[in-house]
């Protein structure tokens, strides 16, 4: 399958959207914490928000490297 640089874009919001998820369920465990709060049900979503952060950078990456020097590009820039 060949890939365009708008499936490599897409694929970087993927990524930026799970760093937003990670960011948000960290607060949320922040404050369950300072509450006193059981966080073993928000530890284990954190941890599948970072699986999911992991196969998204991979997918991206893996789009980047069958677009070329063209994705490397347009990924360095993104970043």
């Amino acid at each position: 399958m060949s890939y365009t640089p708008t499936d490599l874009a897409k694929a970087e919001k993927n990524v930026v959207l799970a760093e937003r998820h990670i960011a948000a369920q960290q607060e949320v465990l922040a404050m369950m914490r300072a509450a006193g709060s059981p966080t073993e049900g928000a530890e284990e979503l954190l941890a599948k928000f970072e699986a999911g952060l992991g196969r998204a950078e991979r997918i991206r990456d893996w789009i980047a490297s069958g677009l070329g020097e063209r994705g490397r590009e347009q990924q360095r820039a993104a970043a």
